[in-house]
């Protein structure tokens, strides 16, 4: 999604190491400034102070969506086990951050997308 080309695709298979799963969305409350969870849509919790950025094309990032700090990630049976991880089967990604996207409204490309961490 940070591939700043026109010509970015889909990859062809599955990443190889973190399990797929599906993703159940349900409507709910916006949470409080600060409350740790997965969240798409609706108002960010921020970690910290709220965070604004631009899009080259000049437009204002808006919030899609979040995820918590230090949420681990299921990985395939059999893959190597990441150093200092949480759990065997699981990979910590974002260094433990709370990370936010934000994506340009205007579409300028499909890769106008910015990860915003805090912890």
């Amino acid at each position: 999604m940070l591939i700043q080309s026109r010509g970015a695709q889909p990859a062809p298979e599955a990443e190889p190491h973190i399990r797929a799963f599906p993703l159940t969305l349900r409507s709910s409350e916006d949470t409080p400034a600060g409350a740790q969870t997965f969240k798409v849509g609706g108002a960010p919790s921020w970690a910290k102070r709220p965070e604004f950025c631009t899009c080259p094309c000049g437009a204002d990032l808006v919030y899609v969506c979040q995820a918590p700090e230090n949420m681990d990630f299921a990985v395939h049976p059999g893959r190597p086990e990441q150093p200092d991880s949480v759990r065997p089967d699981a990979y910590g990604l974002f260094l433990g951050n709370e990370v936010y996207l934000l994506a340009c409204p205007d579409r300028c490309d499909p890769a106008a997308v910015w990860p915003v961490n805090q912890n």
